[in-house]
């Protein structure tokens, strides 16, 4: 996409993920690499409004983060943000959302079993110990989370997930809290949940689903 149109998809999945209530009036933040562009990344701003920002709120970067209009300040996420498309060249659109029962995961050092088709390719989301936003030690323990998953539960923090595209990191979003959500309803009912077999497990894994 060209970068207007990644401005507009922006704005149209932050409003998405406002409604879910995955994203807060400040906290949380997306970016999105321009493919079509060379050393350019989208990051949404720090301390506006999340559920009103407009295609120009979005803050164009280089991989240093500096800004392209010296007006605009980045989320104080973006050096975590560069840092994973550094590490990972199939990344291209990253949401770190605060999905009220993910972030509830992570606080009790909880797992995401294999329950669902769904759940399926998040079973080896590991939870990241709680650091200071930008600093070194969280940035690198967050790159190194996301060689096993494409999610990581931020101690403390939210959700990260990563995906190929802006939608595919959204769906991510939506897909874990909502297993989240059945994960909690199980244990409400004062059961552990089953799992999905073995062999089906497998299965997904081999198309590439899990």
């Amino acid at each position: 996409m060209a970068e207007q149109e990644l401005r507009l998809e922006m704005v149209s999945i932050l409003e998405e993920l406002f409604a879910a209530q995955l994203i807060t009036p400040t906290g949380g933040n997306l970016s999105v690499r321009i493919t079509d562009e060379e050393d350019a990344f989208l990051v949404t701003p720090t301390m506006l409004y999340k559920g009103r920002l407009t295609p120009e709120d979005i803050v164009k970067v280089n991989s240093a983060g500096k800004p392209a209009n010296r007006r605009q300040r980045p989320s104080v996420e973006t050096p975590m943000h560069l840092a994973i498309y550094a590490a990972h060249l199939d990344v291209e659109g990253i949401i770190h959302s605060h999905a009220p029962l993910s972030t509830a995961l992570g606080l009790v050092g909880g797992k995401i079993p294999a329950i669902t088709v769904d759940a399926a390719p998040f079973i080896g989301t590991q939870i990241v110990p709680y650091g200071l936003p930008g600093t070194p030690e969280l940035i690198r323990n967050v790159v190194q989370a996301l060689e096993h998953s494409p999610a990581v539960l931020l101690q403390c923090h939210g959700l990260l997930t990563g995906g190929w595209t802006l939608r595919q990191a959204a769906n991510r979003a939506l897909a874990v809290e909502e297993v989240v959500r059945i994960l909690l309803a199980c244990r409400l009912f004062g059961q552990e949940p089953a799992t999905l077999p073995e062999e089906a497990l497998a299965f997904l894994q081999a198309a590439g689903v899990a």
